[in-house]
């Protein structure tokens, strides 16, 4: 009877081993299955002036090589304006449109004529679901994604998060000094008019009563309003250090693409001349880009890329001197909401143009648009 009874026992026992090897090579299992359809969604959220279009232009250039890393760099594309888009890389267009308050105001949609706004947020919702369907992994990025609300972005990043995703965000950080520097010519090149940027003596600079320069209080902490410690801020000027530039950077400490001798960088800085901005400026004094009905100007025209002169555009000390005040404010900020790190630039500025400069320059103006209407 005990011989019996040790029997059932030791059958008791290997089932009980049996039913718990089960259960776990089950549970193994299912933690694999969990493991293997985590996705990462690599959120670029610019900031502006740090590469960002260089980084679209160089994903949407080398989407074969992604896709062998397992990531997926969507495209857009819009029919709606004019002429149509059917490469649209940067995805601050689309996701502005589909999470901005006022996507009628969007700049964008002004540029490209957009009238049927209705159509074109559906076709760019279809879109977004169809990237947030893939299997891979996603990077997304757009600068202008740094300029929604809190709860604008919140929403956005639920919705990549329903869809499967861990997001991984990050943005770099331009010192101010160097965002001014950089800006004053977007905006210029853009058409506006800057009382700050002068012109030799036929154009003194004058305060400006806005320029914005970051200063860490709206953006920046917005940003980790929404992302907290997940969020990873980097200088712009340690990016650039990377031998690949701050593409690579992204590329290969944001990515983990190990190997980049295959990728075909693009490089889309449009960065004029000290002489070509300058006169750009007094144009735009005179004809801006849009009216003063907030209307596209018919009479604003474009120097010609081809015009090169008198060195790299920078603020003169003297424009500079009229931020000073605004600069160590931000300089300031920054350091509290960051480290000094965050605050190192370029000391490099231009100088003052001279009349033979300007007559110069303006000679190889006419010159260019007589060529241009001979060959017409």
């Amino acid at each position: 009877m005990g011989f019996l009874f040790t029997d059932f026992l030791q059958i008791v026992v290997a089932f009980a081993v049996l039913h718990l090897a089960c259960y776990l090579t089950d549970r193994l299992q299912l933690f694999a299955n969990a493991l293997a359809v985590v996705k990462t969604c690599f959120l670029h959220l610019g900031l502006h002036k740090t590469a960002s279009s260089s980084f679209q232009q160089t994903c949407a250039e080398n989407r074969h090589l992604l896709h062998s890393h397992g990531l997926h760099y969507p495209i857009f594309t819009c029919h709606y304006s004019k002429p149509k888009r059917l490469k649209i890389n940067n995805h601050s267009v689309p996701l502005r449109n589909l999470y901005d308050q006022k996507p009628q105001n969007y700049h964008i949609n002004k540029r490209w004529k957009i009238t049927n706004l209705k159509n074109v947020v559906a076709d760019y919702e279809r879109q977004l679901s169809a990237a947030l369907a893939v299997e891979s992994s996603l990077v997304l990025s757009g600068e202008g994604l740094s300029l929604l609300s809190d709860q604008a972005l919140s929403r956005l990043a639920q919705r990549i998060q329903s869809a499967g995703f861990v997001i991984r965000p990050i943005a770099m950080v331009r010192s101010p000094l160097d965002y001014a520097h950089s800006i004053s010519q977007q905006l210029i090149r853009g058409g506006q008019h800057l009382e700050l940027v002068g012109c030799g003596p036929l154009l003194l600079p004058q305060p400006m009563k806005r320029l914005t320069i970051p200063d860490g209080q709206s953006q920046l902490t917005m940003l980790q309003s929404v992302f907290g410690e997940d969020l990873e801020l980097v200088p712009f000027r340690r990016a650039c250090a990377h031998p690949h530039g701050p593409v690579g950077y992204l590329l290969n400490e944001y990515c983990g693409i190990a190997n980049l001798e295959l990728f075909r960088f693009q490089n889309s800085q449009e960065s004029k001349s000290n002489g070509w901005v300058r006169i750009q400026n007094l144009i735009n004094r005179r004809w801006p880009v849009f009216d003063q009905m907030k209307q596209l100007n018919p009479d604003h025209f474009r120097l010609r890329d081809a015009f090169k002169s008198t060195g790299k555009f920078r603020l003169t000390s003297n424009e500079i001197g009229l931020i000073n005040d605004q600069l160590a404010r931000s300089n300031q900020a920054m350091v509290d909401l960051l480290s000094e790190e965050f605050v190192l630039s370029d000391d490099s500025v231009s100088e003052e143009l001279t009349l033979a400069e300007i007559s110069q320059i303006i000679t190889d103006v006419c010159r260019l648009t007589s060529s241009s209407s001979a060959a017409s």
